[in-house]
């Protein structure tokens, strides 16, 4: 009796202690702040790997807790690592081995100034130009609220007098505020300066120009890189979706029709992604190339399978 004991106790060990393997049955976290770009971006990917047989899930959350997670295993892959402005929290991640970045996803991101086009067309083009044309534009600069980085920056362009800007009125709200405030002046044919920035539905609702930065600009006006990022260990589990995200890139113009589909129409992000990847096939393919499905098909046949019209 005492040997079948030792016995079932025996296997009962070798049942805990068996290291855990990746399958297809694991569920991929995606990491999903509440922004509506990466909302739409992580649909995409999220709808193409349950095409390739994966089952995937999104947990709402922001960065800090996403970059914790993912040192603790329990968060697989993001979509939204901005750099520079996430750095101090995702480069000493990479240092560590803890998180990796893959590629960048999304290249041409920026942070700036915008004005509207008549007063591109008037001759600005850089923020020396704005206060040529001071009383254009009520002297005014348009911004988010006060506290933020972007609204920051601007005081500190004021406060140093870049641009001969010292006496112009910086005005802080909320980003809709702002937005409606500078859509207003447009309509009305009245000139108009604003912090602004790309991927986001603005690029596309409004016909607005960046303003080329200069010196003393530069907190405000910058490019980004967003990187895909996944957790250590992530690549050699699943080696077939690595290859993919590592092919994985979007434009800044293709991401804001996401956000202003999503964010600014309010349609479903999951109906936005799934009605982008049945008309951009194409585009599919190249981020597929070579990618085999959990079973060992071809990925993009699988996906064209499910979504060709």
């Amino acid at each position: 009796m005492k040997s079948w004991i030792i016995k079932i106790a025996l296997l009962l060990c070798i049942v805990v202690f068996i290291p855990a393997t990746a399958s297809a049955g694991d569920k991929i976290k995606f990491g999903v702040p509440p922004w509506p770009g990466v909302t739409v971006k992580s649909n995409v990917v999220v709808q193409l790997l349950s095409a390739m047989g994966y089952e995937s899930e999104m947990l709402e959350v922001g960065p800090p807790i996403i970059y914790k997670s993912m040192t603790q295993n329990d968060m697989d892959v993001f979509l939204a690592g901005w750099t520079p402005q996430q750095n101090p929290m995702l480069d000493p991640l990479v240092e560590k081995g803890q998180a990796v970045k893959v590629r960048t996803n999304l290249s041409d991101a920026l942070i700036g100034m915008c004005v509207s086009k008549q007063a591109w067309d008037g001759g600005v083009r850089s923020v020396d130009d704005l206060n040529k044309h001071a009383a254009k534009f009520d002297k005014t600069i348009y911004d988010i609220e006060p506290g933020s980085g972007m609204h920051t920056a601007v005081e500190g362009m004021i406060k140093n007098n870049i641009g001969q800007l010292k006496e112009w009125e910086h005005v802080g709200t909320t980003t809709p505020v702002m937005l409606a405030e500078a859509q207003s002046r447009i309509k009305s044919n009245k000139w108009v300066v604003f912090g602004c920035w790309k991927p986001h539905w603005m690029t596309v609702q409004m016909d607005i120009r960046f303003l080329e930065g200069v010196p003393g600009t530069e907190d405000l006006i910058s490019s980004c890189d967003v990187y895909t990022v996944t957790r250590a260990g992530f690549a050699k589990e699943y080696p077939q979706i690595q290859k993919m995200l590592e092919n994985f890139t979007v434009s800044a113009q293709t991401q804001s029709e996401w956000i202003n589909d999503h964010g600014y129409k309010n349609q479903e992000a999951a109906d936005v992604a799934s009605n982008w990847i049945a008309n951009n096939l194409t585009v599919v393919k190249k981020w597929l190339a070579n990618v085999k499905t959990a079973d060992g098909n071809d990925a993009f046949e699988a996906v064209k399978a499910k979504y060709s019209k």
